[in-house]
């Protein structure tokens, strides 16, 4: 049976990576990509797998990717391409928070209206998927990742504003995920840059320490993997009728059970006190 294509960004690690074999494994064909194409080359190759090099941020790369895309039968896009800025609000570079929306946020809505218009041509009626991947931290913020927490609270606007939009024709999910077991250290020095530095001798040097620890530590514990979360989200497109919205991890579905029912003061102090501040 003929599923299409779908497309996925961000495929270099993490959730990307996972789901071009969970996708693979249903029946899809994926167009894989990653700003650098070489980090997929050893992802098994195949008919049913493209490889392409895809900038989210770069609007020549985004219609050059569409152009390559014409000849297939697109029925779905996921947007998993983005990154996590971290660092306390005061010691933000304005670069930095622009950065961040550039990447998650204006990115993400420039691929999707670049693979619209071959999702309308490909996809059969009740078959398009858009998949928008945001994060817990699009429905409450914590402290330390105030950049990241915005743009994932403009995610999930988007997603619920472009499901209004195009109707029933497209089904468009929006995912949640909470903690993912990934090389959070490995990534730490790309996420914070110089900020440690900036931080030296104010009252955020020691819970920058004490945010690493507890992001490895939570992740390790309570985290779900890569592949784990794939399932989920390829099991959600899959379904007739797609969910609005995947709440991905029991993390995920508790804090924001809280951050829902608890009076806002205690939730914040809650959460300050976890973070150290």
């Amino acid at each position: 049976m003929d599923r299409g294509w779908i497309l996925v960004t961000g495929c270099s690690s993490g959730i990307g990576r996972a789901l071009v074999a969970e996708l693979r494994g249903r029946g899809w064909c994926v167009v894989a990509t990653a700003r650098n194409r070489e980090v997929l080359a050893d992802l098994p190759s195949g008919p049913d797998l493209r490889l392409l090099s895809l900038d989210v941020t770069d609007s020549a790369s985004l219609a050059a990717a569409a152009a390559t895309c014409a000849d297939l039968r697109l029925v779905g896009l996921v947007n998993n391409a983005g990154y996590g800025q971290m660092g306390p609000l005061e010691l933000l570079r304005p670069e930095e928070l622009r950065a961040q929306f550039e990447t998650n946020v204006i990115g993400l809505q420039a691929c999707t209206n670049a693979f619209l218009p071959l999702l309308r041509a490909g996809a059969r009626p009740g078959e398009g998927r858009i998949v928008q991947v945001a994060s817990v931290l699009g429905r409450l913020s914590i402290p330390m990742a105030g950049a990241y927490n915005a743009s994932k609270h403009a995610v999930v606007a988007l997603a619920e504003t472009l499901r209004l939009e195009v109707g029933r024709e497209i089904a468009v999910i929006l995912v949640e995920p909470g903690a993912i077991k990934t090389a959070f250290r490995a990534t730490l020095k790309r996420a914070w840059g110089d900020l440690p530095r900036r931080a030296e001798g104010t009252r955020y040097q020691a819970a920058i320490d004490h945010y690493a620890k507890k992001r490895d530590d939570f992740a390790a514990q309570h985290g779900l993997t890569a592949e784990a979360c794939a399932r989920r989200i390829a099991a959600a497109m899959d379904r007739k009728r797609p969910p609005r919205r995947l709440i991905v991890g029991t993390d995920s579905f508790w804090a924001q059970v809280a951050h829902r029912l608890l009076p806002a003061a205690l939730f914040e102090r809650l959460v300050r006190r976890s973070y150290g501040l």
